[in-house]
Parts: structure tokens; sequence; C-alpha cells
């Protein structure tokens, strides 16, 4: 019996694997990912143009892959190696064989700090046995925009025309809106990102106990470059010195309009800043008539920002496990002061 290994995806294993993801995922999910394949692992400013996946071998016969998105990482008070975990896939005969713990250690062995975000109950469960800690689920948001499109799904429109009014009176009574902040703080438009961005991340990643390095040639890439997504993207100045950033984008879905607040950054104790681009988006989704406003935020600070401007809490689908071989037992503490959104890993996919 040929030994089972692990290793790097090579060249030659493409259509031996995009067919393995067809028989788990189907046609239509593998056709998507064949259409953002190159941005996604080759394009990855820190993949170096070699993706990081690795792939379960029996002989001559691939069992399975664990991809991964390579980022680096500023962790407690200097940056690491990291990568989010993504796509994993096994054949249907080889699970519960050992193949897929297989994968995640191998994953998990060749950079200083390996993220799970986004799992699915099995990888949970896994990554649960295998040790990992247990930081998430990352806390979601939400603030209803327009009461009677919500209704309307529910009720039908024209009871949603008489109940809407009712319900965004209970809403406003529940989750009250502080009046609008970031005073001293403009926000525009961003037309891209330069180097003034390398200059904000290296001001703010010391305010943070973990956040993914989000410096110019990052953003350029996951903002810009994106084939399936369009962003907004904004900026805060306070005079001409940029003090921060946003990431927005809006859908239909199942008939309604929902805005994504992707991203917000700026420095940790910048509550004006924040303040600022949370209106500035939000003031984008009325125009744009979003039914529904949503974000993540593992970030206390965010959090509380999302609060005063009358979002609440909701169910957090959003699990998320950590494995660190950079020690760090003082950041693991903390995971208030880490900087994680919908914009990480490719949960916006």
């Amino acid at each position: 019996m040929a030994a089972l290994a692990v290793d790097r995806r090579r060249e030659e294993d493409e259509e031996e694997l995009f067919g393995l993801y067809r028989d788990v995922f189907g046609h239509e999910m593998t056709e998507a990912s064949r259409r953002r394949w190159a941005w996604q692992y080759r394009d990855n400013p820190c993949s170096d143009g070699a993706p990081e996946i690795w792939v379960a071998r029996e002989g001559g016969r691939i069992l399975g892959q664990y991809a991964s998105m390579p980022v680096r990482l500023w962790w407690g008070d200097r940056e690491v190696r990291a990568s989010w975990g993504m796509d994993v896939f096994l054949r249907e005969e080889v699970r519960g064989q050992g193949v897929g713990a297989l994968l995640f250690d191998t994953w998990s062995q060749n950079v200083d700090v390996a993220l799970g975000l986004g799992l699915t109950t099995s990888s949970y469960n896994l990554f649960q046995k295998l040790g990992y800690r247990d930081v998430g689920p990352v806390p979601f948001y939400r603030k209803i925009l327009d009461p009677a499109a919500v209704l309307a799904r529910r009720v039908g429109r024209a009871a949603a025309t008489i109940a809407g009014p009712l319900l965004g009176a209970a809403l406003r009574s529940l989750n009250p809106e502080a009046p609008e902040g970031g005073a001293g703080v403009a926000v525009r438009p961003a037309t891209g990102f330069g180097p003034e961005y390398d200059r904000l991340w290296a001001r703010a990643r010391p305010s943070y106990a973990m956040c993914v390095r989000r410096d110019a040639a990052y953003l350029e890439w996951k903002y810009e470059r994106c084939p399936h997504r369009r962003y907004a993207r904004w900026e805060a100045r306070r005079g001409d010195d940029l003090v921060g950033f946003a990431v927005s984008r809006h859908e239909d879905y199942r008939g309604l309009r929902l805005g994504w607040i992707t991203d917000v950054f700026t420095e940790a104790s910048d509550g004006a800043a924040r303040q600022a681009l949370l209106s500035a988006v939000l003031a984008d989704f009325r125009q744009a008539r979003v039914a529904r406003a949503q974000a993540f935020s593992l970030h206390a600070g965010l959090g509380n920002e999302m609060l005063r401007r009358g979002f609440s809490r909701g169910p957090s689908p959003m699990q998320f496990c950590v494995r660190s071989r950079a020690g760090g037992n003082e950041v693991l503490a903390d995971p208030g002061r880490w900087h994680v959104v919908f914009g990480d890993s490719d949960m916006d996919r």
C-alpha cells in the first residue's frame, strides 16, 4: 500500500483538483472558483506567485487539498507569517480516515499563526480536536434602514406599508442612534491606495493586538483587483492626513437590498474617525435604498461604535479558531483588541 503524503500543489495537479472540487461542490461553484483562482491564490502579494495549497496524495492519486491565503499578521508587537485556511475538500471514500487532520496539521506547521474563519461544523470540530484556540464567533451587527422593505418579505407590501413605521419606531427605541460624531474628520470616496496607506498602517498597527497587514499592496489586491466583487472605498482625513478608511458594498439578496460594511480601519483609539466613516457608509446605503446594513467585528471599539449608530447584535455564524507557533499568550487572551472583519480571509466571496 502506498504511503500517504502531503506536499505543495503542483502545476500538473490543476485538472485533477478541479475535477475533485466539482465532485464535492458541483459545477457552478467549480466554475466560480476557476474564475477567481489566479487572483485568490497566485496574485496575492504575500504568495510570491506560488499558491499555498497543500495536497494529500497516496501514490499518484490525489485524495484532497487544503488551500490557504497567506498574510503578514501583526501579532502582539511584531509581524509574523500567517495564513487563513480556506478551501478544504476530500474524496468521499477517505473521509474520517485522518487525511483532513493531516492536511490541517501540515498547513499549521508551515506558518507562525494559522487562522480559521467562517468554519463549517466539520472543520470547526476538527480544529478543536487538533487543539486550536476557539476565539469566535466573531460578533455580527445589523441595522435596519428600511423597515417596510424588511417587513414586505414576511407580510407583503401592503401590510408592510402600514406596519413599517411602527417597526421603525420600535427599533429606534430599542437601539437608539447617538448623534453623528466625527467632528474634524472629512470623509470622501477613495480613488486608490497609495503610499500614505503604508504610513497609516505603520502608525495604527501597534494599537491592535492582532491585525492582518493592511498596506497599500494588500488593499489594492483585495479591493481593487477582486474579480467577483465591486467595492466602494472611503477615506477619512484630518486636514491632509489620512486617518482611516472603510470598504463597503451592497447587493440584492432574495428580494432585499443588503449593505455590507466590509472593513473600517483606523487607529484603535480613533473613535471620531470610525464615526465619520460609518456615517459616510450609512449615508451611501440610504441613497442606494439599502434595507439592512450588516457587519462583523471582533474589535470591541468598532463594535461599540456600531452600537452607538443604532446597530444591534445578532447571532453570528462566523466561527474563528487560531493556532500560534509564535507565542503570544497575551495576544490570545485579549481578542477584543483583534481587528477581524468581514473583509478578512475569503468570507466575502
